[in-house]
């Protein structure tokens, strides 16, 4: 379940040793809701990006939605991923402020993925000349307003904070817009998983990332030791 979700104590931590050192601007780009973000990660000096870029919550600021769309479209879109709902044991729908989302993860696979595709085709067919796109997850369709993915955003945030280093790491096929959009600025992005990608490098699961991200603590570390003794 999304809600189930929670980060560990131990993620927390890195994230706090992270994001406090003031030469670091840390970003957290997600699917989930701002509500969400905000009780998990709010505390940290970090910026949130909620329902991959509807929202962004700037460093220790308030929450600024970057869209705007009459939810209206909700009430057609609804109905339709309820009854799949029904059609597929251990499926739900999950509505986001931005969003509706059809979640297959905790079905039998065979059938999830024949239903998912299922839904897919019959919300493709309802879409056409309007301002939605539907989103192929990770085990979730979500139909969300065109042009609000994570590739979009990080551009914008590229264009806020001109880093001279950039570190992007994501697991989802959501964050293949994100790949793409940062190889072009020079960025090392890292795709947590197997499988096509954009990324140009891959790291195999996800218990693999924090030894990684300490490993790379201790070698910046080092290096300003380094550079304090030389100067």
């Amino acid at each position: 379940m999304p809600a189930d979700a929670v980060p560990s104590p131990q993620l927390l931590q890195l994230l706090t040793r992270l994001s406090t050192d003031q030469k670091n601007e840390l970003v957290i780009i997600s699917g989930r809701d701002g509500k969400t973000l905000q009780e998990w990660l709010g505390h940290l000096p970090v910026t949130l990006v909620a329902e991959h870029g509807a929202a962004i919550r700037w460093k220790e600021q308030e929450w600024e939605k970057q869209t705007s769309i009459d939810p209206a479209w909700k009430d057609q879109i609804r109905p339709i991923m309820q009854l799949f709902a029904t059609r597929c044991a251990g499926s739900f729908v999950e509505e986001k402020e931005s969003t509706l989302a059809w979640h297959y993860r905790n079905t039998h696979p065979d059938l999830g993925f024949a239903r998912s595709r299922e839904l897919m085709n019959t919300l493709l067919q309802l879409i056409p000349n309007t301002s939605l796109q539907v989103i192929d997850g990770n085990k979730v369709l979500e139909v969300r307003l065109a042009g609000v993915d994570k590739g979009m955003t990080a551009s914008k945030l590229l264009n806020h904070f001109k880093p001279d280093f950039i570190l992007c790491l994501g697991d989802d096929t959501t964050d293949e817009d994100m790949f793409k959009a940062l190889n072009s600025q020079s960025a090392y992005t890292i795709k947590i998983g197997t499988g096509a990608t954009a990324a140009k490098c891959n790291i195999a699961t996800q218990q693999e990332v924090l030894p990684f991200l300490e490993q790379l603590m201790a070698v910046a570390k080092t290096n300003k030791k380094h550079v304090s003794t030389q100067v």
